[in-house]
Order: structure tokens, then C-alpha cells, then sequence
């Protein structure tokens, strides 16, 4: 993993490397946040799929503003670097999905626990049945996942792993950005649970409730309507 005092740090983009490439620019950014390079990635310049790549900076980095490609909503600490980034590692596959995924729920599960589709809506109309399963590609929208799903349970977010086709989710996917930042995928299959993530943070409780509050509004103006 590419360090320098023990800290990772990320590049989103649309180039093509491989590890041991260097990442030519005079005005590189670089984040500590996966989730901020994962939507400079797809809000890149250039064509095709975006690439998240760990990297090791070649000279001194300085803290800086944002890349101005992200508009990341998130908190993330991001740096500049006036020298060339050596690829290290590449952490999405070959459609540009990053490699670990996430479910964010109230169910307690286990590692091998499979999450299916047919059951009942945690968004948009609650009597529904839900046709596929969703999960991400960030953790931010796993969280996001696991603070508004139904239930009194405490939040959970599982790494899955698909064990069918899957395709971007239509309700966030370029709804209000371009291409799929957030990185929000669903199947039709179920998703195989193989981890969970326990040391995350969630929204303050005040960006929750703004959060709750606007879904409630869309619900009360027939405006929560899911494509499923």
C-alpha cells in the first residue's frame, strides 16, 4: 500500500496505469478519503470508466484545497503534489468498480449470509417489495444506507460480494451528478457476505435529520418514487 508516515493516500481519474507507472502532472491531487477518489474518478476529464489508484508521492505534498473534478459532499483532506505519483495499486476493476463493496443495513448477519431481493422497501413506497438488492462501492453511501434503512437494530455495513450481474442504480446515477459518483450499484442476485465494517462514523446528527427530513418531504409530495 502506498504510505508515507503510514497514511494511504488516493487518486481518482480516467487514465489507464498499472502498478510501478508514474501519474505525470505538475499540480497532482491526492486524498486520504478512498470515497473522495472514488467521485474525482468519475467526474474526471476524459472518457470511459473512472480509476481510483493508491499511489506513493515522489517529493513533498502539500494539504490543499479540493480536487476541483470531485465536489466530494464529504469530509476528506486532500493534497497537492508538484511531482510525479508512482502507482502502487489499482482498486477498482475493469468497469472502474472498486473492489471492496457494501451493504448498508439493520439486519445482523454473518459472514456467508445471503441478502435478497423480495423483501420489503427500506425507501419510496414502504409496502412495496423490493425487487433487487443495493449496495456501493463507497462506504459513505453504505452509511447512508445503514442510518436510513427500517428497523429499530443498530446500522450495519457488510463488504459483499455479488454472486450475479450488476448495474449502476438508476435513482442516484446521474440524477444529480454526473455519471455515478457515489458509486451505487444493485442485482437482482443476491449479495454473499463475507465481512463487516465496524469502525465507521456516521453522519452528525443534525446532516441526518436534514437528510430524513428531505425524504420526508418527497414522500408527503408524491416525489419518492423508486425505479426498482
Amino acid at each position: 500500500m502506498a504510505s508515507t508516515n503510514d497514511q494511504t493516500y488516493y487518486v481518482g481519474t480516467k487514465a489507464h496505469l498499472k502498478p510501478g507507472e508514474r501519474l505525470e502532472s505538475d499540480n497532482a491531487y491526492l486524498t486520504e478519503s478512498l470515497d473522495a477518489a472514488a467521485w474525482a474518478s468519475e467526474l474526471a476529464q476524459g472518457d470511459g470508466p473512472g480509476r481510483i489508484y493508491e499511489v506513493e508521492p515522489a517529493g513533498p505534498i502539500t494539504e490543499g484545497p479540493p480536487d476541483p473534478d470531485s465536489t466530494y459532499p464529504g469530509r476528506a483532506k486532500w493534497f497537492r503534489s508538484q511531482q510525479p505519483l508512482r502507482v502502487t495499486d489499482d482498486v477498482t476493476d475493469a468497469q472502474g468498480r472498486p473492489r471492496l463493496l457494501y451493504h448498508g443495513t439493520k439486519a445482523d448477519l454473518k459472514p456467508g449470509a445471503l441478502i435478497k431481493a423480495g423483501h420489503g422497501a427500506n425507501f419510496g413506497d414502504q409496502d412495496r417489495t423490493a425487487n433487487h438488492v443495493y449496495f456501493a462501492g463507497t462506504l459513505d453511501a453504505a452509511i447512508w444506507g445503514a442510518e436510513l434503512a427500517l428497523g429499530d437494530g443498530q446500522g450495519r455495513i457488510y463488504v459483499v460480494q455479488p454472486t450475479g450481474p450488476i448495474m449502476d442504480d438508476p435513482n442516484l446515477t446521474n440524477t444529480r451528478f454526473r455519471g455515478n459518483p457515489t458509486k451505487s450499484y444493485r442485482s437482482l442476485e443476491p449479495l454473499r457476505v463475507t465481512g463487516e465494517i465496524t469502525n465507521w462514523e456516521g453522519h452528525p446528527p443534525e446532516v441526518l435529520k436534514a437528510m430524513k427530513d428531505g425524504l420526508e418531504r418527497l414522500k408527503e409530495q408524491g416525489d419518492d418514487l423508486i425505479d426498482d
